[in-house]
């Protein structure tokens, strides 16, 4: 058995049982920011697509979302807005998408009773430990009365700061179904994926569709 100081996150990386999250917080933002176009280089070719179609065939034909596919929720017929922590990031999504987009904190907005649909994928996964559950009920306060909530972590346990300054917050499904009612979502779906099977230390990824009740 190991102990939580030895523990190992998904990529291999050392897991720290604590961290100075407000020094994590600003790393990870600092990343965003310094490093914005290779990122959005990285996932612009993401294979998302049947998540996309799995998460929308939840939603209303005309729908309010908030998410990062901007452009492909644009050219479903829905009506967008992209929220990021990073200037940067927003300034691109907002010209490649041409949805309206805003720098936001997912843990510190105040939309109430707006969205049909909110896709937060692999970006949770960013923040404290402590701030997840408040996070989620901004979430579930943003979504109107069975709205749809879209999310990705990575299983484990712990917590790590990456190599080059990210902080992830890793969960066990139990962790996230607990989470979700505490914040008034119900899950109707909770799967896990990976990105490659062939990979060395290739995380697994915990997909959940849940309703705001």
């Amino acid at each position: 058995m190991m102990s939580e100081d030895n523990l190992k996150g998904p990529n291999g990386e050392d897991v720290l049982s604590s961290v100075r999250h407000d020094a994590a917080v600003a790393s990870t933002n600092r990343f965003y920011e310094d490093h914005a176009v290779e990122y959005f280089s990285w996932t612009f070719g993401a294979q998302t697509q049947f998540v996309l179609d799995r998460f929308l065939s939840h939603l209303p034909a005309k729908a309010s979302i908030s998410g990062r596919d901007l452009k492909f929720f644009l050219s479903r017929g829905h009506c967008a807005l992209g929220i990021d922590a990073s200037t940067a990031l927003v300034q691109m999504a907002a010209q490649h998408s041409g949805a309206p987009c805003e720098v936001a904190r997912i843990e510190s907005i105040s939309y109430e009773d707006r969205f049909d649909g909110i896709w937060a994928c692999a970006s949770l996964l960013h923040l404290p430990r402590d701030a997840f559950r408040p996070a989620l009920r901004c979430l579930n306060r943003a979504l109107k009365r069975g709205g749809t909530l879209f999310m990705a972590v990575q299983e484990g346990q712990g917590e790590a700061i990456l190599p080059d300054g990210r902080l992830y917050v890793y969960y066990s499904e139990d962790d996230i179904r607990k989470s979700l009612d505490a914040a008034g979502l119900a899950v109707d779906e909770l799967w896990t994926s990976q990105n490659s099977a062939k990979a060395v230390h290739q995380p697994v990824w915990i997909n959940v569709i849940a309703t705001a009740r």
